[in-house]
């Protein structure tokens, strides 16, 4: 795991609860420094303490933990990754962004070579539909991927239910989701 998305993480728990349970987290894992260089490479062992050390002290359902990193993510790291393709708001950017969605995941490997991607597939089910899904790594929820989508969706200004297909299982190693966009 990259130094970019533990400080994702980091900038999420203190924008939302603030320096002290940050600091909280840091002495729980052990962290003696807790400055992450972005371009760098950390296991991924660290991402899953840190969030287990902030799910012991917020008391949190983890459900809505990675509901909420999900949507941080889409809400204020991607748009630093990728902003050629988020300045523009509206469904059809929207639709666009998520079909090339998958593509964007293929070029972050090309810029942290040693990051364990997910995997992300979308295509478009009708002018209306899309079906995006997500074979998570290591954050296994299903509610993390809608929380992505969420924010994604806000992000445009996009108006779209979301339909929870199937869930991450024995039989299959996607989280799917129906995006129907509305008015």
């Amino acid at each position: 795991m990259y130094g970019i998305f533990i400080n994702s993480i980091k900038d999420y728990i203190i924008q939302n609860f603030g320096m002290e349970v940050w600091e909280k987290v840091c002495e729980h894992v052990g962290l003696e420094e807790d400055y992450f260089i972005n371009s760098e490479f950390y296991t991924d062992n660290l991402l899953e303490r840190i969030i287990a050390a902030f799910i012991y002290f917020q008391e949190c359902e983890t459900e809505d933990l990675f509901y909420e990193i999900g949507y941080w993510w889409a809400l204020k790291f991607v748009p630093k990754l990728y902003p050629g393709n988020i300045s523009n708001k509206g469904h059809d950017h929207f639709k666009k962004f998520l079909i090339d969605f998958p593509l964007f995941i293929n070029r972050l490997s090309l810029i942290y070579p040693n990051i364990n991607l997910t995997e992300f597939q979308s295509r478009q089910l009708s002018e209306n539909e899309i079906q995006f899904s997500h074979a998570p790594y290591k954050l296994k929820k299903h509610t993390f991927t809608k929380g992505i989508l969420k924010g994604f969706g806000d992000l445009f200004e996009a108006k779209f239910e979301l339909t929870l297909l199937q869930v991450e299982s024995d039989q299959s190693l996607y989280n799917e989701y129906k995006i129907t966009f509305t008015a």
